[in-house]
């Protein structure tokens, strides 16, 4: 008896170890559950998030810009866009050719600008030199024959004139400013109303590959009609700049340009070159023109832009 209860007793000790490791066992696994689990807060809603000015980023010194997301890229595309259709004004400036001093304001402008030279001046062909390496537009201001009998200057297309002779002028003059990719003409009221001189005029051009561009010293010109039959590149003249040299009036008469502009989509202002203050007038504007969508151009690439439309 007494080797049984022995046996007995050390089988309930052995049974109790087991058991009290078991509930160590439990008991560190539920230690384990809770310190591994988040604390319970209760139920919560999402934490709000008060939007934030927009305020750019400022990249640390030397750090490469921060890249926008492309929402934001397209967003600022949008409001960079400008809220008024674009114009475009050509600017024309005769009478190039007398002498070299009035030509320089001209050439360091800072945009497109077409200058005009007169041929068998002192200084047609230096100027004509100076406008090409300074990389503006030129044009040849051919003389032609006045209404009023007034002399238009060496070199003048007169009406009594044959067509050979009013082709060998042309030759001449061009000769003189052979980068020309246009001309216009200066003075003209009565040749440019006389059919077979323009005709004449309009067959060099197109074999030549040049346009022509109508100063609209007449309204009784026929040089639209001339150029059309003839297939040359032509515009015309909107406004005269300089009619009055001050800088007010200047500007008045670039203002009106402006809108002849909206009106049709393009204008082509013409000034002299003795009256310097244009360069002053349009240069204290370019910011305003900028800004309000008119873009300066030469007439050949107004030209252009017309023939794409058409």
């Amino acid at each position: 008896m007494s080797t049984g209860r022995k046996n007995q007793s050390r089988n309930n000790k052995s049974r109790s170890r087991r058991a009290i490791l078991l509930l160590a066992v439990i008991a560190a696994c539920l230690v384990a559950i809770i310190i591994l689990l988040p604390p319970n807060r209760g139920t919560q809603l999402p934490e709000v998030v008060q939007p934030r000015e927009s305020v750019p980023q400022q990249a640390e010194e030397g750090a490469p810009p921060l890249k926008q997301p492309p929402e934001a890229e397209a967003a600022g595309t949008r409001r960079r866009e400008r809220p008024v259709p674009r114009v475009r004004v050509a600017v024309v400036i005769d009478d190039v050719g007398y002498n070299l001093e009035q030509l320089q304001s001209f050439l360091t402008f800072p945009g497109p600008i077409s200058l005009s030279v007169l041929p068998n001046l002192p200084h047609s062909s230096e100027s004509a030199r100076r406008v090409v390496e300074a990389g503006k537009e030129l044009l040849l201001h051919l003389p032609m024959e006045a209404v009023n009998g007034k002399d238009p200057g060496p070199g003048a297309i007169l009406t009594i004139q044959s067509d050979e002779e009013i082709r060998r002028l042309l030759e001449n003059s061009f000769s003189q400013v052979p980068q020309a990719v246009g001309m216009n003409n200066h003075m003209g009221s009565r040749a440019t109303a006389d059919e077979r001189v323009m005709n004449v005029v309009m067959e060099y051009l197109r074999s030549s590959r040049r346009f022509y561009l109508d100063s609209r010293t007449t309204t009784e010109s026929v040089g639209a009609g001339a150029a059309n039959l003839h297939g040359v590149p032509f515009l015309e003249r909107d406004i005269f700049l300089d009619n009055e040299p001050e800088a007010e009036a200047i500007q008045k008469a670039l203002e009106s340009g402006i809108q002849v502009a909206r009106e049709k989509g393009h204008a082509v202002l013409i000034g002299h070159i003795y009256n310097p203050q244009i360069v002053d007038v349009i240069e204290q504007m370019l910011g305003e023109l900028e800004r309000a969508g008119v873009e300066l151009v030469s007439v050949s690439a107004l030209l252009e832009e017309m023939r794409e439309d058409s």
